[in-house]
């Protein structure tokens, strides 16, 4: 092997470890930020139920913006939304919440019925609802997502909330790829948490 091979060999080496190291890198949840801490609110769920921020703990938790009527973006997020609660049905470290940003017309026996037509058969996802001037605020200072216009202005985002109640990703809720991210967090999220 003449130097010029060897030069080409080891430089594909390298190249090689260094890929893998940026993919182990990749997968990590230490890569992912911490956005802020989720604060404090107190909503009710499509049952009734008081949900606070202390029902994010101990859990990850992938929580959406969206309201039962949207002709919209909410349809296409609510099925991809439908689509992790069921690919998640066994891993009980995740959960889901949808909050409502129309709550003159998506009172609890509407979520319920919401809840019911996308396949929710546990407590796994909840729907919440709350006064519009609480989950205005929990939106814009809470989860920093623009609240100004609601319901038609809401966000299209996924946020990935981790077991400590701190935000630490938003994704695209109508997106393929971005949600194919959001399950590689998740993953690594979960790996986390059990190992």
């Amino acid at each position: 092997m003449n130097k010029n091979s060897l030069l080409i060999l080891m430089s594909v080496i390298l190249l090689g470890a260094g890929a893998t190291w940026v993919i182990q890198k990749a997968n990590s949840s230490h890569d992912l930020p911490v956005i802020k801490d989720v604060p404090s609110f107190l909503f009710k769920t499509q049952d009734g139920e008081s949900f606070s921020e202390n029902e994010l703990k101990g859990k990850i938790t992938v929580l959406d913006f969206m309201f039962t009527t949207c002709a919209g973006p909410c349809p296409i997020m609510t099925n991809n939304m439908a689509h992790l609660y069921q690919d998640y049905t066994n891993v009980e470290e995740v959960q889901f919440v949808s909050i409502t940003v129309d709550p003159a017309v998506d009172n609890e026996e509407i979520l319920k019925q919401y809840a019911n037509a996308n396949g929710v058969d546990d407590d796994r996802w909840q729907f919440l609802t709350s006064d519009i001037d609480a989950i205005k605020d929990l939106k814009k200072n809470g989860f920093m997502l623009y609240a100004d216009e609601l319901p038609r202005g809401h966000a299209i985002k996924f946020v990935l909330i981790d077991p400590k109640g701190r935000i630490r990703k938003y994704y695209d809720g109508t997106d393929k790829a971005s949600i194919a991210v959001l399950r590689n967090d998740l993953n690594n999220l979960v790996k986390e948490i059990r190992s």
